[in-house]
């Protein structure tokens, strides 16, 4: 028993030190700044995660862990990776290029390829009915989101035989890439990101005023609080947990997952976006694409939506409220009822319903709906017909 607990502790010795030896530290710096620093981050190919720092200066680490590559990969996709970070009087500037968008990545060579197990991403078609989500549910779609693990991969793939025969993947076969670069910042310094193909992660609650440009990969935020924060997403995926103020353009966000929204107005067009709670004072323009609106706040005060070949799914509020919603070549369903706006000749819109306030209750608010070649969807716990 003795030889026998020796070598098991000899063998969780190796298996350790071979794990912990293909962490490398990549990047390390850090710079003083005062409330006239302005920071700007350039970035491809990166996944960052920026979280405060209360001591007033800017923190870079980047760590990245290798599992089942070679010494020589190592060394080669190490070099791949550029991280450059200087300041200049008021300006901190970062550039990075790295080797993955993503914090944890998994890859698989295999003669005869991958293929899914079984139907995973589940039926495709649209549910008939869809019911009122909360906005902590939606919040905790959000948290959840980019929770992936190994054995979930293990789970949906496997690898095919000569034979053609699925048969499982192997933990020595998947190679995965995990990178963790913090960034920590104070919240008076003023941030603009650039970035192509990379994951931009908020894990704290961030006041900062922010400038983002993102261009395919993903953006996911705890609470965004500053009125003059500018984003503009397109082709990724856009998870905020929280949102007051400032201006948002999204553009082909397939996967956009908002838990509220106060003061806040968004242009956007190609995307589908899922709303928990509608708070004070916000306005969305859109082009083409499918809203959900979960909730509205007990004073969101008046809410416009301004549209043209949308799809919009509101769950009217639950305290008292108006309604009105104008349109042209435009379907309203109402609680199972169907009413038709007809294209008119010269374009004008008219109105296709109108709910007052009733007047017995605490009034929460205004919805104005004003929508061209479109579809809406009102109800009050669950909407049905929806693929129509």
């Amino acid at each position: 028993m003795r030889v026998l607990s020796f070598k098991l502790a000899l063998m969780m010795f190796i298996t350790s030190f071979s794990i912990q030896a293909q962490k490398h530290k990549v990047y390390v710096k850090n710079f003083e700044t005062d409330k006239n620093t302005t920071a700007i981050f350039n970035l491809e190919n990166t996944t960052i995660a920026i979280e405060t720092s209360f001591d007033g200066n800017v923190y870079f680490d980047y760590h990245i862990e290798f599992e089942n590559y070679s010494k020589k990969e190592i060394s080669k996709l190490l070099e791949a990776i550029n991280i450059e970070a200087v300041k200049f009087e008021d300006n901190i500037t970062l550039k990075a290029t790295s080797i993955t968008k993503s914090q944890t990545s998994y890859s698989i060579d295999t003669k005869n390829g991958i293929t899914l197990d079984s139907d995973f991403l589940g039926n495709k078609n649209d549910k008939k009915e869809v019911f009122r989500k909360s906005r902590d549910s939606i919040i905790t779609e959000i948290k959840d989101y980019h929770k992936t693990s190994i054995k979930k991969f293990f789970n949906f793939f496997k690898t095919l035989d000569d034979s053609g025969n699925k048969k499982d993947i192997r933990r020595g076969d998947v190679k995965i890439i995990r990178s963790q670069f913090i960034i920590k910042m104070p919240p008076f310094v003023k941030l603009t990101i650039n970035a192509k193909d990379s994951q931009i992660i908020f894990n704290d609650d961030i006041t900062n005023e922010l400038h983002l440009v993102l261009k395919n990969g993903s953006f996911k935020a705890k609470m965004l609080a500053n009125p003059f924060n500018n984003l503009k997403v397109e082709n990724a995926t856009f998870l905020a947990e929280n949102i007051s103020g400032g201006n948002y353009t999204l553009n082909n966000v397939s996967n956009g997952l908002i838990g509220s929204l106060e003061k806040v107005k968004i242009v956007s067009e190609f995307s589908k976006i899922e709303i928990g709670e509608i708070a004070k004072e916000t306005i969305i323009t859109d082009f083409n694409s499918k809203y959900w609106f979960y909730n509205f706040s007990t004073d969101f005060k008046r809410f416009d939506v301004f549209s043209e070949y949308s799809k919009l799914k509101m769950f009217y509020p639950k305290l008292d409220f108006s309604f009105s919603a104008f349109g042209n070549n435009t379907i309203h369903y109402v609680d199972g009822n169907i009413i038709t706006m007809q294209p008119s000749r010269k374009g004008e819109k008219f109105k296709m319903m109108e709910q007052k306030m009733k007047g017995n209750e605490l009034f929460s608010g205004h919805i104005n709906f004003d929508i061209i070649h479109g579809i809406i969807y009102t109800a009050t716990d669950s909407l049905k017909t929806i693929n129509k």
